[in-house]
């Protein structure tokens, strides 16, 4: 009778480990073949925030934005705050914010309201409204003063009603959504190359001179940021800058913010000694046969720079 009692748990035991697995194994390939992307994950009931207001743009900046929304855009990847889509010219980029990362979880509306779970609680949702409104202001302060280094073409942080316009996007697995842009969140953007695509293309190549060339563009950019009293708090060079053709831009500018130090020479140049040092350290492990050539040409571009 234990035995049989024993056998029957022990299958049950086992039955409900396979099927955690199975569950598990299937979750892990969703995720993989979609990146998670789903129309909910993009969506969030937000008030109306007068400071993501941006002027009205002009007939023409409306003609030529129809243009660019009248492609269909293609999946091109995730970032930590969005889901990026490539427009079918492969000029432009449409992004939309993932709220998944950016709304308090549905696990905070399971738990009692009591203390200490009310006041865990009470600091997640504080905490993730200020993330919110963190990338918020960050694009909409690159979109006032740092239009053309940040790529930025148009933002839409507010929904609206004026826009009268869908868009066909294509998810990774070739599946097309239509979304309505006046109640959605995003924002336009030229496409570029990352400053690591960029510089693997050029050592790879081997052509030193063009690689130092785009190196000194990338401090050249953060310097003309410096001088708008702007700050990107995350220092992801490699990813988080790059190319438009020949011209350097910030591709993200989530984290920017205003302060007026940094205009300051003495300021920005602990600031600038945070890019080279990660500069230098992505040679290092990167192309380490190259590295003392761009240090030492990013050490020249520091000293003009600088004295």
């Amino acid at each position: 009778m234990i035995k049989n009692i024993m056998r029957i748990l022990k299958s049950k035991i086992g039955i409900l480990f396979i099927s955690s697995l199975t569950v598990f194994g299937i979750a892990r390939i969703y995720f993989r073949m979609t990146d998670d992307f789903r129309i909910a994950n993009m969506t969030y009931e937000i008030a109306h925030n007068k400071n993501w207001e941006i002027p009205q743009i002009s007939s023409n900046e409306m003609n030529d934005l129809n243009q660019i929304l009248d492609q269909k855009f293609y999946y091109l990847g995730k970032g930590a705050q969005s889901y990026v889509f490539s427009s079918d010219d492969g000029l432009y980029v449409l992004k939309f914010f993932k709220f998944k990362h950016l709304r308090p979880s549905l696990f905070l509306n399971a738990l009692p309201s009591m203390p200490p779970f009310e006041n865990y609680v009470t600091k997640e949702v504080k905490r993730k409204d200020r993330k919110l409104k963190s990338v918020f202001n960050g694009y909409r302060l690159a979109y006032e003063i740092h239009k053309q280094g940040s790529g930025l073409v148009f933002i839409h942080l507010n929904k609206t009603s004026h826009i009268n316009k869908t868009v066909t996007v294509f998810d990774k697995i070739g599946m097309s959504h239509e979304i309505d842009l006046d109640q959605n969140v995003f924002l336009i953007q030229r496409k570029g190359e990352t400053l690591r695509t960029v510089m693997t293309d050029l050592l790879d190549r081997k052509d030193l001179k063009l690689a130092k060339l785009r190196i000194r563009q990338i401090f050249d950019l953060y310097i003309s940021e410096y001088q708008k009293s702007a700050y990107d708090h995350d220092h992801g060079i490699m990813h988080n800058t790059g190319f438009v053709a020949d011209e350097p831009i910030h591709l993200d500018v989530g984290k920017f913010s205003s302060d007026s130090k940094i205009s300051q020479r003495e300021i920005y140049n602990d600031d600038l000694q945070i890019i080279y040092r990660k500069i230098d350290l992505w040679m290092k492990n990167n192309y380490p046969a190259y590295q003392e050539e761009i240090v030492k040409d990013m050490h020249e571009k520091l000293l003009e720079v600088t004295l």
